[in-house]
């Protein structure tokens, strides 16, 4: 679904030469490049090419960076530029289920494995 939409990047014209900043963009809706630049795909993925959804083991480290609440806002502006405007719910739904449920409920396992433990001590 967002296989390579991180790599989307506007690019100058005359030079050929990424924008500076982030430079994020898509055709399709309205990140469009400002003037003497053109969006394309480059080679790099945000975060020095860690974060992406391009294959597998990268799509977990990012989903994985949601649930622990690391950054994941940039994430989602980045895909919000390069993809739509509405995946905010899914984000939503992964941080508040990931985040709030999931990581609570393996803490709480780790916790009671801990005082069984030294209970036994």
């Amino acid at each position: 679904m967002f296989n390579g939409k991180l790599k989307n990047r506007c690019f100058s014209i005359s030079t050929g030469s990424p924008h500076e900043g982030d430079g994020f963009c898509n055709t399709e809706t309205s990140f469009e490049c400002p003037g003497g630049y053109f969006c394309a795909k480059g080679n790099e993925n945000p975060n020095y090419g860690v974060t992406n959804f391009d294959n597998l083991g990268y799509s977990f480290l990012t989903i994985f960076q949601f649930v622990t609440l690391e950054g994941w806002s940039e994430v989602q502006r980045d895909i919000q530029i390069t993809y739509t405007r509405h995946i905010w719910t899914l984000f939503m739904v992964i941080v508040l289920s990931g985040a709030f449920f999931l990581l609570n409920l393996t803490l709480a396992v780790i916790n009671s494995k801990f005082t069984e433990s030294q209970n036994r001590q």
